[in-house]
């Protein structure tokens, strides 16, 4: 597997897959904020969350059609989105990541609007629980 290959595999899982996540989580408030000026409206803000949760999904499927990612790496994108499908838990225990960077977010800027809230203690509680039952019934290995 090619290095850039190994960087997005990393981006998915383990310490690397936790970092991106919090990162994404810190940036969050920051464009959104950005993208809609001066209106701060809690289910706008929502909204634009549901759409990048959505564009998380399509653009690494229109990449990964697009792009040569060799067998190896295609192999192993495939055997995590099976995991996805079958266990809830691995997809939830994600949002607690996101929800991280956006409890830390709040914590350097110390302000959240009603939105980003309600959308930072969805991500907390909802990918604690699935964070929690993942490892807890974790008897599959996730492809590395």
């Amino acid at each position: 597997m090619r290095t850039f290959e190994q960087v997005l595999v990393d981006l998915d899982s383990g310490v690397g897959g936790m970092l991106s996540r919090i990162a994404l989580g810190l940036a969050v408030v920051p464009a959104f904020r950005a993208l809609s000026g001066d209106q701060h409206g809690a289910w706008l803000f929502v909204a634009m969350f549901v759409a990048l949760l959505v564009a998380l999904r399509v653009v690494p499927a229109v990449l990964r059609h697009a792009l040569p990612f060799t067998a190896e790496a295609k192999s192993i994108w495939a055997a995590r989105r099976q995991i996805a499908k079958r266990h809830d838990a691995y997809q939830w225990q994600k949002l607690f990541w996101v929800g991280v960077g956006l409890s830390l977010h709040a914590a350097l800027t110390g302000s959240l609007e009603s939105g980003e809230l309600f959308v930072t203690l969805t991500c907390l509680i909802g990918g604690g629980a699935g964070l929690w039952l993942w490892r807890r019934n974790n008897a599959i290995l996730v492809p590395q």
